[in-house]
């Protein structure tokens, strides 16, 4: 799947966003492009083959872009925009197994799902038999992630620094921190061992207060206990 880069840190997808842009087909494409290797891990670790989950997938997101009857029942109180999706993916499911021949949508593919890529974090996984919830929420971690970077490197770019970001990016993880690694840092910029630091940190800081935000814009009516609350659970996804 192509990866677009945006000035803004990342594809706006909170509530009332998604709710007022149901006739918005680049709205809703956006939303795809962010949520769907979360629901075709789901799928992969209930047990549908690599083809019928990318199949699933495309189906639902199809009845948002095409159909756009996915979001007709929403509301901002079900609070979490992943849990709503999740659920409702679910339903498709049970539909898929209940049916006795799966149908096929004349409309074609609605978005571009590079599931080969996907499948590579895949099949470890659901060899170990893995919970299918499990491996949505790590997708949806990585997701977030994903997301945060791509927006801070969009940031760069657009102040001429993007060489710059993918000097520092190693350092987002404080495993990186070494003074070797500073001082060959410090060579490859020019700059100073303490402005090296400085700059470091400050990408930290940036790149924490991404994710923040792109947990924020899944919520409705966020608060900072509920935004914490996410990154723990963010941090417990990605800990495996």
């Amino acid at each position: 799947m192509s990866e677009r880069a945006t000035a803004a840190p990342f594809p706006a997808t909170r509530w009332s966003v998604v709710l007022s842009a149901r006739s918005s087909r680049a709205a809703l494409e956006d939303l795809c492009q962010l949520y769907w290797r979360p629901l075709y891990a789901f799928a992969r670790g209930s047990g549908f083959s690599a083809e019928d989950a990318e199949d699933r997938t495309q189906e639902f997101f199809a009845r948002a872009i095409i159909g756009k009857d996915l979001f007709a029942a929403a509301e901002p109180f079900l609070g979490k925009l992943r849990t709503f999706l999740l659920t409702a993916f679910q339903h498709d499911l049970s539909d898929a197994r209940r049916a006795a021949q799966r149908q096929k949508r004349g409309s074609g593919r609605i978005t571009s799902l590079d599931a080969m890529l996907a499948e590579r974090h895949i099949p470890p996984a659901v060899a170990a038999n893995a919970e299918p919830l499990r491996l949505f929420e790590k997708e949806w971690a990585e997701t977030v992630i994903r997301a945060s970077l791509r927006g801070l490197a969009a940031e760069f770019e657009a102040s001429g620094k993007a060489e710059l970001f993918l000097l520092l990016r190693p350092f987002i993880s404080a495993g990186a921190d070494s003074s070797t690694s500073y001082d060959a840092l410090s060579a490859t910029t020019g700059l100073s061992k303490p402005a090296v630091r400085q700059a470091v940190h400050r990408l930290r800081e940036r790149f924490r207060r991404a994710v923040r935000h792109h947990i924020a814009d899944s919520l409705h009516d966020p608060t900072e206990a509920q935004i914490d609350d996410e990154l723990l659970a963010l941090q417990y996804a990605l800990r495996e």
